[in-house]
């Protein structure tokens, strides 16, 4: 079985992610990245993404009712090497996002806790969750000021589950998804984080527009059919 990181105290603590997207226009992209090399270090400052996120739901429908909000999506993300191979494995909760809150960045809870051992499907198993979709982040990212993290990715879909090899373009225009994502914070820090995601946003205004994300698109819902 799958070991992970344990919280230790009385309670889980709450954190909170603060986060802005972009759509960036493929001939775009080169532009940006000069920008983020030259705001976040130099051309050595960028990180490559590739990871693998398998979205998982209950596999006991909750009945219609006040109840089934409490259902929540599980996210395996797993990274991988240049070779498709996998580096390391987390399981990620996104809380239900603020509602029209006035922020200037998109906030929701998180949990985040990363797989030492064992099989992470294994133990979603065991939790009672089943496959519901997966897909394939390919691009880079950069740190700035040591919290928050840029990623210029496009995502990609997979024709044989399981597969990443079998990875397609969602987008066959080329056009790259920009977010921004705070490190996981206790609620106190969030105003000041979200001053913080605005003071980016100004500075990268010029190469892609960042925005804050209607909460109805962000919610953690169960997509039973």
């Amino acid at each position: 079985m799958a070991a992970g990181k344990k919280y230790t105290g009385t309670g889980m603590p709450t954190h909170y992610e603060c986060s802005l997207h972009g759509l960036l226009a493929k001939n775009h992209e080169p532009q940006l990245r000069t920008r983020l090399e030259a705001l976040c270090g130099d051309t050595e400052a960028a990180h490559r993404e590739l990871h693998h996120e398998i979205s998982c739901i209950p596999c006991i429908e909750t009945p219609i009712g006040p109840l089934r909000r409490e259902d929540h999506v599980l996210r395996l993300r797993i990274e991988l090497d240049p070779l498709g191979a996998e580096k390391s494995t987390s399981i990620c909760l996104l809380g239900h996002p603020e509602p029209k809150s006035g922020r200037g960045a998109s906030v929701r809870p998180i949990i985040n806790a990363q797989v030492l051992s064992g099989s992470a499907s294994q133990l979603l198993s065991l939790l009672g969750y089943k496959f519901s979709s997966e897909f394939v982040r390919k691009g880079y990212w950069f740190l700035y000021r040591n919290s928050m993290k840029v990623v210029v990715s496009q995502v990609y879909r997979l024709q044989e589950q399981g597969n990443v090899q079998s990875a397609v373009p969602v987008d066959p225009s080329g056009n790259w998804l920009v977010q921004i994502a705070s490190d996981a914070m206790a609620q106190e820090l969030v105003p000041r984080v979200c001053d913080q995601l605005e003071e980016l946003r100004g500075l990268l205004e010029d190469y892609v527009e960042l925005l804050v994300v209607d909460h109805a698109f962000l919610e953690n819902k169960i997509p039973y059919s």
